[in-house]
């Protein structure tokens, strides 16, 4: 049987910003301050951007479980129609031997 989760919510609408912590019960709003608060010295005291929800789990001990980190965004590799100028170089045929033009 799987335990029962209960969705705090905080909005802060000033900086359109929401916490939602997840917990196994309704916790106190000194609860949920401290374990948004813990959540954002964790991440180096950077608070949220304008407009960004976070989202965390707290155990009934009442520690975080840190959430999954974000992948990263895929960078797309350079395009193969683009010349590369350091490969034009390579490619170019290798100039002639100065007596090869007279020889022919």
């Amino acid at each position: 049987m799987q335990a029962r989760t209960i969705k705090n919510t905080v909005v802060d609408e000033a900086n359109h910003r929401t916490y939602i912590v997840l917990a196994p019960r309704v916790l106190s709003d000194g609860e949920i301050y401290r374990a948004i608060r813990q959540e954002i010295l964790r991440r180096g005291g950077k608070p949220l951007a304008h407009g960004e929800t976070l989202t965390l789990t707290v155990t009934s001990s009442g520690r975080s479980i840190p959430p999954a980190p974000e992948p990263e965004p895929q960078r797309e590799p350079p395009s193969p129609a683009a010349p590369n100028p350091n490969e034009k170089e390579r490619l170019a045929s290798p100039p002639a031997s100065p007596g090869s033009a007279l020889n022919g």
